[in-house]
């Protein structure tokens, strides 16, 4: 798909590129933007920004995180990302690759499980003993019998930081004037401008999704040169070093688990010229520098590689020089094409997604930057048009990161946090969390018209099938079906958590094939239905076919049942019987339209009639969360949510796309 569209981009491109001005007839920074309501703009560098938020899990303001969550703009093609920060002197880009993580298969982990642990699970004997315990009344010991339900940490692993990229100028000051940030959304750039001395510096940034680079445009215009150090430095301990006098390749293996990765920069000079030595790349007196960057590993999403010969699974297979190689080819393309051709193709490429949607909510263009708008939406000082231009923005926004995280041939979904990401520890490993996270993520994208951008999801959790498989068996005795629970990870983790309490949630799948089946709610693409979804639907819906068990009252139950995070373990739940009862009625909608499996339609129907609840009326008229529930907040009074809840996961904030 990626390769039909540079073909059909490059046509557009072609045209685009006769309309667009020579590098040397003006400076990036459109002044026409500024009349532009989704532009984010600020006067200021991120460094010099302040804070509104405190730093979060994980986060902190002494070693900048905080700041780089709050400040920075964020650009991306789907894989990978980058935050500007627009500073003056020293600009600073940090830089992601989606699949770079620790964590899964390594020489370390030979019989990497996905954290499944078959001594706990006992193929579900530990399950079939909980629900024993439960429906002989014996509700405490059940309770203390669910905590051996468990996976193991050993081999999580977390999301990881790539690098970062600088360009340490010389000759200049930080006494500027005219300075401005900004990130438009209607184009999928970000822009840095200012004056010093009587020259004009513009900056522009973007990541091309058909041409696969990330690319800065600098310039001087005036009477000063560009004069400055470029540097790519890893936060893997990975080496970088200069490859000729245009070039640093950066590259090696992630410690944890032998992945490989490998990055290029390359920097084409408009005047003057670039020199490399060591680790740097050192431009003198041009009047303009295009730096072109792209990144992989060899991570490939597949239980097994297609030999079933290499060491670890969840790899291409390639030699260090072959992804060095399949790296280099994206930049040598790009510097081929050239600026104006790359930009042409990201802008026809971005559009055609992003100006699918226009809201109008009667917003104005306010003059204040974007962080003095916030100020005053919350200090109920910005006008009724300049509140409605914040909540547009803030709509489009959501737009613009999932585009930019999110791409129909992306290799992974969105993570807890898109693309991007600083640390090495992120919090809760900028992991798949399916108790909530993953599903809000995707929860917008079709009814704002980016139908492909949940192509990475689906295909995702259609990859979770084959490992979940093992799961469903360990922990439910399941002979079909496959099963996953709260956290996920691109290694195939669909163990339940290392605490039962916050790691349990099976409930998790029926759930996030929801996201799934809306792509053909929205689409009414009934092949793509047949293909891809109806298959884990109906093998999810089989799964639940088997562990469904009878209650006193004859009525069919998943248990153990946990609402996650909350509440009492029990036999049945509304959080679980209702995402079960939608998994049967979407399941059946799929087998009627395709005209297939009547017999196992039958059943579907039969034990969705069967189920308890799913919802049920209490005494005070509320919507019951438990069974067990009578009166409003009788649980609480019991002391459920609290007693029974024992929080080993750090705390989360949730951070989301």
């Amino acid at each position: 798909m990626k390769i039909f569209k540079k073909i059909t981009a490059g046509l557009v491109a072609a045209v685009m590129t006769v309309a667009l001005l020579p590098a040397s007839a003006a400076p990036i920074r459109a002044k026409a933007a500024e009349g532009n309501s989704l532009r984010l703009w600020y006067d200021e560098p991120a460094s010099q920004g302040t804070n509104i938020l405190s730093a979060g899990a994980n986060y902190s303001d002494s070693d900048g995180s905080n700041r780089w969550q709050q400040q920075t703009l964020p650009i991306g093609n789907g894989d990978m990302g980058a935050n500007v920060y627009g500073e003056i002197v020293s600009e600073h880009l940090t830089f992601n690759e989606k699949t770079l993580w620790t964590g899964g298969p390594s020489s370390s982990r030979p019989d990497y499980m996905g954290g499944n642990l078959q001594n706990k699970g006992q193929n579900g004997a530990v399950m079939k003993q909980v629900q024993e315990l439960f429906l002989a009344g014996q509700t405490s010991q059940a309770v203390s019998l669910c905590n051996e339900l468990v996976g193991t940490s050993t081999g999580y692993g977390a999301y990881q930081p790539w690098g970062d990229i600088w360009f340490d100028y010389s000759g200049i000051s930080t006494n500027v004037s005219n300075y401005q940030r900004d990130l438009d959304l209607t184009t999928g750039t970000a822009s840095v401008s200012f004056t010093e001395n009587g020259t004009e510096y513009t900056r522009e940034y973007f990541i091309s999704h058909d041409d696969n680079v990330l690319v800065a445009r600098l310039e001087a215009n005036g009477s000063a040169k560009l004069n400055l150090n470029v540097r790519f430095t890893s936060k893997q301990n990975g080496t970088t070093v200069a490859q000729g006098n245009d070039t640093l390749v950066l590259g090696g293996q992630v410690s944890d688990n032998q992945l490989k990765y490998s990055s290029y920069l390359t920097v084409v000079p408009e005047g003057g010229s670039v020199t490399g030595s060591g680790s740097t790349l050192t431009v003198t007196n041009a009047d303009a520098i295009t730096v072109y960057v792209s990144a992989a590993t060899d991570y490939k999403n597949t239980f097994w590689n297609d030999a079933h010969t290499d060491d670890y699974y969840y790899r291409t297979g390639e030699t260090d020089a072959e992804l060095a190689a399949r790296v280099k080819a994206d930049v040598d393309a790009a510097v081929e094409s050239g600026y104006d051709a790359v930009k042409a193709s990201h802008l026809a490429d971005y559009q055609e997604l992003f100006n699918r949607v226009d809201l109008e909510l009667g917003q104005t263009v306010s003059a204040k930057t974007t962080d003095q708008l916030l100020a005053a939406y919350k200090a109920g000082t910005a006008s009724a048009a300049e509140q409605r231009q914040l909540e547009v923005m803030l709509f489009q926004y959501g737009r613009y990161l999932t585009i930019s995280s999110s791409r129909e041939d992306s290799q992974l979904p969105s993570n807890l946090q898109g693309v991007w990401n600083f640390l090495n520890n992120p919090p809760w490993a900028s992991d798949y969390h399916m108790n909530v996270n993953l599903q809000m993520n995707y929860w917008p994208t079709y009814s704002t018209n980016l139908a492909e951008c949940a192509l990475p999801l689906i295909d995702y959790i259609d990859s979770l099938r084959e490992p979940g498989r093992i799961t469903a068996k360990i922990y439910n005795g399941a002979d079909v079906g496959f099963s996953a629970h709260t956290q996920n990870t691109p290694f195939g983790w669909t163990c339940p958590g290392w605490a039962f309490s916050w790691g349990w949630s099976p409930a998790a799948v029926p759930w996030i094939l929801q996201n799934c089946w809306e792509y053909y709610e929205y689409t009414g693409d009934v092949a793509f239905m047949e293909e891809y979804l109806y298959p884990m639907m109906k093998e999810e819906a089989q799964f639940y076919d088997a562990i469904l068990i009878e209650d006193a009252d004859g009525k069919l139950v998943s248990a153990p049942a946990y609402s996650p995070e909350h509440g009492p373990y029990t036999l049945g739940n509304t959080y679980e019987q209702s995402l079960v009862w939608q998994l049967y009625e979407d399941v059946v909608i799929a087998a009627e339209t395709l005209g297939k499996d009547s017999e196992l339609v039958a059943q579907w129907k039969a034990n969705q009639a069967d189920l308890k609840g799913p919802i049920e009326i209490g005494d005070s008229g509320q919507l019951k969360e438990w069974y067990e529930e009578t009166t409003l907040d009788s649980m609480k009074s019991q002391g459920a949510d609290l007693s029974l809840i024992h929080i080993s996961e750090p705390t989360r904030r949730y951070a989301i796309s």
